[in-house]
C-alpha cells in the first residue's frame, strides 16, 4: 500500500547512529535517513494535490526554524531512540498537522500523546537493548548532536522504497509565524466578514469568519474552532455561546472580546476604524 509521511531529516546524526541504524533498523534499506517523524502515516501519494501541499505549508508556517540537541537515549518496548531537546516544536508541528488532516492521526491513533524521537533500533527488544547501551557510550564519548530544523520533508513509498516528494521550508528563526484567526459575530453578515476581509491578505494571518446564530450565513463549526489558533469575537455573548457549545475543543484556545456592537454594515468605515484600532494589538502585528 502506497503511503507518505512528514519527517525532519537529521543528517548531523548520521555519524553517530548511521551504522547502528543499518544494523538494527530495517527502514534504512528502504531509503529512510536518520529523521524525527512529524506525521505518519499520511495519505496515498497519488492523492496529494497542490491544495494538500498548500495546506500543509500553511500549517508548518506556524513553526519557525529552531535548533535542537540529541543527548538522551530513550526506549519504547522494541525501540531505542534519541530524544530531541526541546521537544515542543516537534510536538506542535505534529498536533497542528493532525488537526489540519484529521483523517490521519499520528501512528493511526495507536498511542496517547506525542513523543518525538529519532529511531536507531526498531522491531526487537534485544536489539534495542544493545543499541541503547552503545548509544549511551557514544554520547558520553562524543557529546550531544546539535542540529537545526529549517525544513520538513514529505516522503513517500509507492515503489517499495522511500523517496522525497516535497520539501516545506519553515520561516526563519525570529520571524513571526502565520496564525489562523477566526472572527465571530452573530449572523456572519456585517462585522466578522468585514474583519475577515481586512485581515485575510496579511502575510502573517489566515483569516476566517463565522456566526453563532443558527441563521448565520456561515455558522461556526467544530472544524472552524479546531482550525483557529486565535478567536476574536465581537461581543461577550458570542464568547459565552462558543464556550457552551465547544467547551472541550476550546481548551487552550485564546478568545478575545472586541466589544464591537451590532450597529454597523459590511465594510462600514466606522467599523473598519474600530477593527483597525483593536485587532493589531491583540495579534501583535503592524
Amino acid at each position: 500500500m502506497a503511503i507518505s509521511a512528514f519527517a525532519v531529516k537529521v543528517p548531523a546524526a548520521e555519524a553517530l547512529v548511521g551504522d547502528l541504524r543499518r544494523r538494527y533498523d530495517a527502514t534504512v534499506a528502504l531509503g529512510v535517513p536518520a529523521h524525527i517523524t512529524v506525521l505518519v502515516p499520511f495519505m496515498d501519494p497519488a492523492l496529494i494535490t497542490p491544495d494538500v501541499l498548500a495546506l500543509a505549508q500553511r500549517v508548518l508556517d506556524r513553526t519557525t526554524s529552531f535548533t535542537f540537541s540529541l543527548s538522551e537515549v530513550g526506549r519504547f518496548p522494541e525501540t531505542a531512540y534519541l530524544a530531541p531537546e526541546p521537544a515542543e516544536p516537534f510536538v506542535a508541528m505534529t498536533l497542528a498537522m493532525a488537526d489540519a488532516f484529521p483523517g490521519f492521526p499520528p501512528y493511526e491513533g495507536a498511542f496517547e500523546g506525542v513523543i518525538p524521537h529519532l529511531s536507531v533500533a526498531h522491531g526487537n527488544a534485544l536489539d534495542a537493548d544493545a543499541a541503547a547501551i552503545e548509544l549511551q557510550a557514544r554520547l558520553l564519548a562524543s557529546g550531544p548532536v546539535h542540529a537545526t530544523c529549517t525544513e520538513v520533508t514529505l516522503i513517500e513509498n509507492s515503489s517499495g522504497r522511500w523517496q522525497d516528494l516535497h520539501v516545506f521550508q519553515l520561516p526563519p528563526a525570529g520571524a513571526r509565524a502565520m496564525r489562523n484567526v477566526l472572527f465571530i459575530c452573530s449572523r456572519n453578515q456585517w462585522r466578522s466578514p468585514t474583519a475577515e476581509q481586512l485581515w485575510r491578505r496579511h502575510p502573517l494571518i489566515s483569516a476566517r469568519s463565522a456566526g453563532t446564530s443558527p441563521n448565520a450565513r456561515h455558522r461556526v463549526s467544530i472544524d472552524d474552532i479546531e482550525w483557529a489558533d486565535l478567536i476574536l469575537v465581537m461581543e461577550e455573548k458570542h464568547k459565552s455561546r462558543l464556550v457552551a457549545e465547544f467547551k472541550r475543543t476550546l481548551e487552550h484556545k485564546p478568545i478575545h472580546v472586541l466589544d464591537i456592537p451590532d450597529e454597523y454594515k459590511y465594510m462600514d468605515p466606522a467599523l473598519i476604524e474600530e477593527l483597525e484600532r483593536s485587532v493589531p494589538s491583540i495579534l501583535g502585528i503592524d
